[in-house]
């Protein structure tokens, strides 16, 4: 398996932010840059700011990173939106899974987003988080009901039944998983990827934008996330799937008192919309939004609509 701390790191932080600064300047964007100190873990979480107004955190899937929002905070007015790097993505400074059971991971779950909530904001916040963000955030909010005010679900997230795709899957394994970290991405590897997440539309519409693809491009040379979300990977799979003790389930969900929206695209292939709102139905205060031709990344292939049916539910909620 694979350790915290890969044999040889590929970290170049300055070839990374300038993709990462990129994507930002291309939606007339600059943020800044904070860290967090986790208690009782001896990591620092990185997290990117950008506006005023209500404060909200993002918090990405795997494998990937925080900027994977920025087309959907460009979409936000009179948001302060803090997207964070899970531990080990991006910039974050990494976990070690090895010795982990399903309890510590819930409560390092609990731990760095309770510290970045009490570090940068110092009260109730929005959570939004999509696939194994979205299960951070389920099981974040669940435990730390009083600093979350609501949480907006975007994709299928990970959850007892969510269904991992066959290279997923076959990543829980060591020697795939050791050829996955040192592949280097390319751009034909990431319109795969895109098509098989269900985005097949954004790419014959000519998207994602060449600075959204020489970033990810950048996450896979320039940063060590892919060794780290396989070393979780490992620790929570086996080649048939989630295993289900180590992700957010019946408990989690209905742990969630505060308000919660679901926006799955139909072409998401990680669950079906009926699976998702079967979900939902443990929820005490849930709605669900399906959007059609969409993907598991579901904004990208609308931000502007997402963000107009978050500030629609988020008003609803204020009036209720």
């Amino acid at each position: 398996m694979p350790s915290a701390t890969p044999r040889v790191s590929r970290r170049d932080d300055a070839r990374y932010r300038e993709a990462e600064a990129a994507v930002w300047a291309s939606h007339g964007m600059a943020p800044v840059e904070r860290w967090v100190e986790v208690p009782g873990y001896g990591i620092r979480v990185r997290a990117l700011e950008h506006g005023d107004g209500r404060p909200v955190i993002l918090v990405h899937g795997n494998p990937t990173a925080g900027n994977v929002f920025v087309p959907l905070v460009a979409a936000l007015p009179g948001v302060r939106a803090i997207v964070v790097d899970r531990p080990g993505c991006g910039l974050s400074e990494p976990l070690d899974y090895s010795g982990m059971t399903p309890e510590d991971l819930r409560a390092a779950i609990t731990g760095y987003l309770g510290a970045v909530i009490d570090a940068l904001v110092g009260g109730p916040v929005d959570l939004l988080g999509n696939s194994a963000g979205g299960g951070t955030v389920v099981v974040a909010a669940a435990q730390l009901p009083e600093k979350v005010r609501s949480v907006v679900i975007e994709g299928v997230p990970a959850i007892r039944g969510m269904q991992l795709p066959r290279l997923l899957r076959l990543s829980s394994l060591t020697p795939v998983a050791r050829i996955v970290a040192g592949h280097k991405v390319n751009e034909a590897d990431l319109r795969r990827s895109f098509r098989a997440m269900g985005h097949g539309g954004l790419l014959d519409a000519g998207g994602p934008p060449a600075e959204e693809l020489e970033w990810r491009i950048a996450l896979s040379r320039y940063t060590d996330t892919y060794w780290h979300e396989l070393s979780l990977i490992q620790r929570t799979a086996t080649w048939r799937g989630l295993r289900p003790e180590w992700v957010a389930g019946k408990a989690d969900l209905e742990g969630l008192r505060m308000p919660s929206l679901w926006i799955v695209g139909d072409r998401d292939p990680f669950a079906s919309p009926a699976r998702v709102r079967a979900w939902a139905r443990h929820a005490t205060r849930a709605s669900v939004h399906v959007m059609e031709g969409s993907g598991h990344q579901p904004w990208l292939d609308d931000p502007d609509r997402h963000a107009r049916i978050i500030h629609r539910w988020w008003a609803e909620q204020a009036v209720a």
